[in-house]
Order: structure tokens, then sequence, then C-alpha cells
């Protein structure tokens, strides 16, 4: 639950910190913030310590009162080298990239002129020598919406993605990658006159040599490589856990890869193998398909080099689905399971991955904008669905996660399985995999099969 990183964190001397969408799969108040809005106190091995690092996100509000969170800061003011920095936190609506549930609490008001009101305000009020605005969204996007007399520097996070460089309003930005597989930076200048310019920003990869990234004898004999502290503070962590993650379940023979596409609509051999383990175990419940959402798959299992097979751990499991999801079952009529397919063309998150049936669609539209018309669905025992019915109607399995996300097909409705009983899914794929294995000399199968076809492709592959 964080402990580890925010004793890094700490370690490290972070002057700020901002929420990110995944803050609030636990409980943000616990384990991201505290009342005093700062970085709440670890205990991890023989680390212990309360940071006193402030958590800024200016547009976070109670959904009850209304009012602003007290856990969260709007902004801050630290020195350097004698100079007075505006950290100012902004955070975009997190509603459909989050367990709704978990965000319905909150309300994020993340109007760009009420954060520029703000940012005024700041420079009114402290007089800052520089201002920047923290914000974990697309970093050229929020420069865009703000003006280079207000804000000398923009840093960003959310999309996965190293970026940098000065939007069309003068405003430098800077983001780093995901996973720590790099660092974004920029230097500021202040002449004499206390003029602020940003020099340099840019984003450094640093997985060009991952063989300096491991923890070696080699790597750890120079402190340049690997911190002496936080290295400590991740082996201590892992010491308390690694017993239980290094059990091996079994072996694969075939990637399990979350970015190979198998499918026209964008199914993916992992999403293949984490919806196809929900329907063995959901089938108990009469379900005949389920769906998972991309961006719930987290890694790949990849099959090193040279190498015929790859053993499968408890800990490859919280790796690739981190997120304690419920599987919840919903009956759905022919169309609404079109209509479900349809909305996993235009938002992942509604469940673009699945198992139990396949489909023909149309795209009307574009890559970019879809505009799907669906063709036929089939079950994987060969039932023809009916995608006009609106009565006869089917057991369907899903998260509580895309289940609940507004606008989708599963809303309103109410769950077969209650979140008390229903499966969570790490630890549910464990124990099916631990069955697999046992039953098939420690062999676990994945499956490759395509689930969704583009009529227009199809004809145009039959006609060459």
């Amino acid at each position: 639950y964080g402990a580890c990183m925010r004793a890094a964190f700490d370690a490290m001397d972070y002057d700020a910190v901002t929420l990110g969408n995944h803050e609030f799969d636990w409980n943000v108040e616990e384990y991201a913030t505290d009342p005093d809005g700062t970085l709440p106190a670890y205990n991890i091995g023989s680390f212990s310590g309360d940071p006193d690092i402030p958590v800024v996100a200016s547009d976070l509000y109670s959904a009850e009162t209304k009012e602003r969170t007290g856990f969260t800061k709007d902004y801050v003011i630290v020195e350097k080298a004698g100079k007075r920095i505006a950290l100012i936190g902004y955070i975009p609506n997190y509603e459909k990239s989050i367990m709704y549930s978990k965000i319905s609490l909150y309300t994020i008001d993340d109007d760009v002129k009420k954060l520029n009101s703000l940012i005024k305000k700041v420079n009114v009020e402290e007089k800052p020598d520089v201002t920047i605005v923290m914000a974990h969204a697309n970093p050229e996007l929020v420069s865009e919406a703000v003006s280079s007399e207000d804000v000398d520097l923009v840093t960003g996070g959310h999309d996965h993605a190293g970026r940098y460089g000065v939007s069309s309003t003068g405003v430098p930005y800077i983001q780093a990658d995901y996973y720590g597989k790099g660092y974004a930076s920029a230097t500021i200048i202040i002449d004499s006159e206390g003029n602020v310019s940003i020099e340099k920003p840019f984003y450094t990869k640093i997985t060009g040599n991952p063989e300096k990234l491991y923890y070696t004898k080699d790597n750890t004999a120079n402190a340049d490589i690997l911190d002496e502290k936080v290295l400590s503070i991740a082996l201590e962590s892992w010491a308390a856990i690694s017993e239980e993650m290094s059990e091996v379940l079994g072996y694969i023979d075939t990637p399990v890869m979350k970015k190979v596409v198998i499918s026209d609509n964008g199914a993916t051999i992992a999403g293949n193998w984490v919806t196809g383990l929900m329907l063995r175990k959901m089938k108990d419940y009469g379900c005949v398909a389920a769906f998972y959402n991309y961006g719930g798959i987290r890694t790949s299992f990849e099959i090193p080099e040279g190498e015929t097979k790859r053993n499968v751990t408890v800990g490859d499991i919280y790796s690739i689905n981190p997120f304690n999801n419920f599987w919840l079952v919903y009956e759905l009529t022919g169309a609404e399971i079109a209509q479900q397919l349809i909305n996993g063309f235009t938002l992942k998150n509604f469940g673009d991955q699945m198992s139990g049936l396949t489909f023909e669609y149309i795209n009307h539209g574009t890559a970019e904008a879809p505009d799907i018309e669906i063709v036929s669905i089939t079950l994987d025992d060969g039932t023809e669905v009916d995608i006009t019915d609106t009565k006869k109607t089917y057991r369907i399995c899903t998260t509580n996660f895309s289940a609940t996300l507004p606008g989708g097909v599963f809303e309103n409705k109410t769950s077969i399985v209650s979140e008390g009983d229903a499966p969570v899914d790490n630890v549910t794929i464990i124990e099916l995999l631990r069955e697999e294995a046992k039953a098939n000399n420690g062999y676990i199968s994945v499956d490759t099969s395509k689930r969704g076809t583009d009529v227009k492709e199809k004809a145009l592959d039959e006609a060459a």
C-alpha cells in the first residue's frame, strides 16, 4: 500500500507531489495523504518516518460538502538557492479512469479558468520568483491553457509518455515516462532583474542500458548507479513479501503479451488470458462471456530469449492484475451485448478485452473516431446472439471498475453476485492457475484466438 514508495520519496527529499488516478485505488486518505496535506507515515522493515512532503491538488473537493479537501493543498512555496518557487497542483477529472466507487467520494473541478484564477492569486499574494504548475495530466495541453506571463513551467504525467517542449503560449513543459523508465528535467535561470527563463526542457530515458538497473554486485558497488538507502528500502520491502510472491504457480510456453493485438478490435493475448480465466471461474454463475479493460492489465509475461517456457509466480499475477477488482455478474440482452462491444471501441475502460464470444463488425468511421456497427455475435458454444433482441438475457461477467463507469450498459443494473461474495481478480487467478497447473503437470495454457473481425478487412483478405 505504498509504504516503500513513501519511504523512498522521503529518502530522496521530494519537495512536493500531486495525486495520480491510481492513488484512489485503495484509500487515498490513508495511503497517499494525511489530514495535514502531506504524505502519510510509513513503517517498512527498519525504515519508519512521517514525511512532511506536501500533496498538492488544488481542484479536489468533497462530493458531500462541496468544500476543498483538507488532505490536499492548493499550492506550496519552497525555497531554492534563496528563491521562492510556487508549486501549484492540478489534476484532471478521473471519473472514467478509476473505479467509480473510489472517486465518487470526491469531485474534481478541472476547469482551467479556475486554475488560471488561482495562479494569478498565488502570484499576487505570494510574489514567487518562479511559478510551476504540477499536473497529473498531459503537460502540453495544460501549458496551452495557461499564460507565459503567469506560469514558468508545467510538469505533467498520467498518459505514460516522455514529453518536453514549449507550447504555443510560450510555456515550457516536461513529463517523465512511466514505471520509472526515465526522468524529465529543465534548468531554471533567474537573471539579476528577476526574469525567468527555462532552458533544456528534456526527457531522459534510462532504459538504454538495462543491465545497470538491476540489483547486482557490480551495481551495488557503485553508488552512482544504485542509491544505497533507496536500495535498502526496496530490499527490505521485498523481503517482507518475497516468500509469498516467489511461489511458482506453473509455466507457459506462449508469451502473454499485453501489446500484441490479435483481433481487429484491439483484443490482445493478455486480454484473452485474463478474461478466459474470468470466464472459467464465473461459468459457475452461468456466465457465457467475460469483459475486462485493457488498462487493468498492467504488464506482459515474455519468454526469455533462448528459452521455450517461462514460470509464472504469485508475484507475476499481482503485477499483471494489481487492482483487486471484483468480478460481478449481470444479465444483458443481445442488444446490450452489442452495445457493450461498441462501447469498448469508444472507451477501452468499458471493457474491450473479452472471452466467451466472437463477433463481426463494420467501422463506418476511422480508427481515431470509430463509428461501429455490430454485424453478428457468436458465443463459444455456437449460439448466434440476436443483436436486436431486447428481451432474452445472457449472464455476463465484468469487473466492478468497468461496471460502474457512467454511461455503460451495466449502469443502474444490480449484479447477481454482491461485492461481498464476488471473487477478487488477482486472488482468484492465483487459485485458478494452481488448479490448472496441478492438473497439467505444471502447464498453463494461453489462448491466442481471435475475438473481433472487421467485415471490410475480412472481405479484402478473401478477395486477395
